[in-house]
């Protein structure tokens, strides 16, 4: 993959996370955590597994004997052992940590090479 399709997915995901926060944001605490019969039961648990999913992928890319400095800082962030793990119990709490992410991913997309 070229490394601007890379830094386009970047921004993608930056993005998409900012809508769904803000979508998200629009729904009370009961429906949040309601149980939807998805995988990861609620709304709440969905976006808690989709930060759980990229803080495992990113731990592994910074593992590379390769890896970019750019992921320095992800060694302030959890390292969950499981895709149900819960990075936080509500959605205040949960925001701010996607956005915490991008802010590695971006520049570390823009850093990547053929």
């Amino acid at each position: 993959m070229p490394p601007e399709t890379t830094t386009l997915l970047a921004t993608y995901n930056r993005w998409m996370n900012d809508r769904f926060y803000t979508a998200a944001a629009t729904l009370d605490a009961a429906t949040l955590t309601a149980n939807k019969g998805a995988f990861f039961g609620s709304i709440l648990g969905t976006l808690n597994h989709i930060a759980v999913a990229d803080t495992i992928w990113l731990h592994r890319f910074a593992q590379h004997p390769l890896a970019s400095t750019a992921l320095q800082d992800l060694a302030t962030f959890p390292r969950p052992t499981a895709l149900d793990a819960t990075i936080a119990a509500d959605l205040p709490t949960l925001q701010d940590y996607p956005r915490r992410l991008d802010a590695i991913i971006e520049p570390w997309a823009a850093e990547l090479t053929p």
